[in-house]
C-alpha cells in the first residue's frame, strides 16, 4: 500500500515522524505485535544484537567484515547515520536503495493497521523485512538506546556483544553505569553467548548475563588483549591489525563472536577483512582545503575523552580548530573540559528543526568559562561553520569535528561537496 503524497524516502521519514505520540517510547509489545504479523518472528537467519554505550557502531562494522570474507551474507542495521538513512540497513555492505526501503515501508504501514510505531521501530522492522527478502546468513542488530526494551530486542539473538558502558540517556536508563549495565545485558538470552568487550565491568553487568542464563565471553576473564594480541577463549591466538578510530577490544569482541557463532576465522581472514575496514565519523582522518580533518562521533565524555588523548598523542605543534555541536541533554560541561585544552579555536553551528540540540549561544558561554582564551564563533549554520573555518585556520592546521551524528555528518556532507564539486579532492 503507498502512502498518499509519500513519494519520496523523504516524505516517508517525514510521515514516520508525525506517526507515534513519543519519539522514544522502550516497551516492545506494539512492534512485536507487527513482527509476527510481517512473519518476522521467530527470525529466520542467525541474529547477533550488539549493546552498549560507545563502540556499537564499529563492533557491527568489524564483525560484519569477518563473516562477509569467510563468504558469508550479511545485514547490517545500525543507528543514527551520518549522511542518509540508507546507510542504517545495509547487506553485505551495500546500503538499501531509496525503492527497497520505502516498499518496505509500505507493507509495514498495511500491516499495522491502528498500531502506532515510533520511527525506530518502524525503521528496525524495515530492516528485518530487507534481510528476510534479501535472505542473508546473519543479520547484525545494533540497539538503539539501552537494550532490554530496545526495539531490535524482540529477536531472541543466537549471540551478543556487549561493548563499553558510559553514562548516557539517565533518563531513560537510570544514572548509573550500573543501573544502565542491567538495560544493556538484557539482549542476552538463555543459553546463548554473551560477549563482553567492557574491561572496568559495572558491578551488576555479569551478575545480570549470567541470572539470565547466557554464555558469558568476558575481556580480561575469558579472552584476553595484550598489544595487539588477541587471546581467544580456546586458547589460539590471533594479532590484530591496527583500524585507525577503532578500538582493539570492538575488534577483539567481534572476532570471539564470530567464533562464538561457529564461524571461527584465521589469522588470513582477520587480516583481509580488518585491513580493509574503515568505519566513518569514527576518528576518520582525511585532508581537505590543505588541512587534517579529524570527523569523530564523540558526544559522551567516555567516547570524548578518547579522542582528546588520540589528539594529544598527535599534536606535533600543530594548531587544532574544533567544530563541535551536541544534544542539550549531554554532559556538555564534561565533554568540554576533556578536549578543551589544545583546541585554539571553537566554531559551533546551528542545526535547525532539531529540537533536542544544544544552542550556539549556551555552548559558547560554557566554554569561555571553561577556555578564557580560546576564540569562539557561532554560526547560523553547517555550512557557514564550515566557510568560517576555513578563514581562521591555515594550511596544516587541524580540524576536529566531534559531537553528534547530525554535527559530524553535516560536515562530512560539506567536504564530500568539495569534492563532487571538483573543487577539492581528499584522502
Amino acid at each position: 500500500m503507498a502512502l498518499a503524497g509519500a513519494e519520496t524516502l523523504d516524505a516517508w521519514l517525514t510521515h514516520l515522524e508525525t506517526l507515534h505520540p513519543q519519539k522514544i517510547d522502550l516497551e516492545l509489545t506494539r512492534v512485536k505485535t507487527v513482527a509476527h504479523q510481517l512473519g518476522l518472528l521467530p527470525a529466520g537467519c542467525r541474529t547477533v544484537t550488539v549493546a552498549g554505550t560507545n563502540g556499537k557502531g564499529s563492533c557491527v562494522s568489524a564483525l560484519s567484515a569477518l563473516l562477509r570474507q569467510k563468504g558469508l551474507s550479511v545485514g547490517c542495521y545500525t543507528s543514527p547515520h551520518l549522511l542518509t538513512f540508507n546507510e542504517r540497513i545495509t547487506i553485505n555492505g551495500i546500503p538499501a536503495s531509496d525503492a527497497e526501503i520505502m516498499g518496505a515501508f509500505a507493507l509495514i504501514e498495511e500491516r499495522r493497521a491502528a498500531i502506532s510505531l515510533s520511527y525506530f521501530e518502524f525503521a528496525t522492522l524495515a530492516a528485518l523485512l530487507l534481510f528476510q527478502e534479501k535472505g542473508v546468513a546473519v543479520q547484525i542488530l545494533e540497539v538503539g538506546l539501552g537494550g532490554r526494551l530496545d526495539a531490535v530486542n524482540m529477536v531472541d539473538a543466537d549471540a551478543c556483544v556487549i561493548t563499553s558502558i558510559g553514562i548516557d540517556h539517565t533518563e531513560w536508563l537510570g544514572d548509573t553505569r550500573d543501573l544502565i549495565a542491567i538495560e544493556k545485558a538484557g539482549v542476552a538470552r538463555l543459553g546463548k553467548p554473551a560477549v563482553v568487550a567492557e574491561s572496568d565491568l559495572p558491578l551488576t553487568l555479569l551478575p545480570t548475563l549470567e541470572a539470565l542464563g547466557a554464555n558469558v565471553a568476558a575481556l580480561d576473564r575469558d579472552w584476553l588483549i595484550s598489544e595487539q594480541m588477541l587471546t581467544l577463549p580456546d586458547g589460539t591466538q590471533r594479532l590484530l591489525p591496527t583500524v585507525p578510530g577503532l578500538q582493539t577490544s570492538n575488534l577483539g569482541a567481534a572476532v570471539v563472536a564470530a567464533m562464538k557463532l561457529n564461524v571461527t576465522p584465521d589469522q588470513d581472514c582477520i587480516d583481509k577483512a580488518f585491513l580493509a575496514l574503515s568505519v566513518p565519523g569514527r576518528q576518520q582522518q582525511l585532508v581537505a582545503m590543505d588541512r587534517l580533518w579529524w570527523l569523530d562521533v564523540a558526544h559522551n565524555c567516555e567516547s570524548v575523552a578518547r579522542l582528546a588523548a588520540a589528539i594529544a598523542e598527535k599534536t606535533g605543534g600543530v594548531q587544532t580548530h574544533a567544530i563541535f555541536g551536541a544534544m542539550a541533554d549531554k554532559p556538555l560541561r564534561a565533554m568540554i573540559e576533556l578536549i578543551s585544552e589544545g583546541i585554539s579555536s571553537w566554531h559551533l553551528p546551528a542545526h535547525e528543526g532539531i529540537a533536542r540540540a544544544a544552542n550556539p549561544a549556551d555552548l559558547a558561554q560554557l566554554i569561555k568559562r571553561i577556555s578564557p582564551k580560546a576564540t569562539v564563533q557561532c554560526y547560523p549554520t553547517p555550512e557557514s561553520a564550515f566557510n568560517g573555518i576555513e578563514n581562521v585556520s591555515k594550511p596544516g592546521d587541524r580540524i576536529v569535528v566531534f559531537g553528534s551524528f547530525v554535527t559530524v555528518g553535516a560536515q562530512l556532507a560539506c567536504l564530500q561537496q568539495l569534492a563532487i564539486t571538483g573543487q577539492e579532492t581528499f584522502d
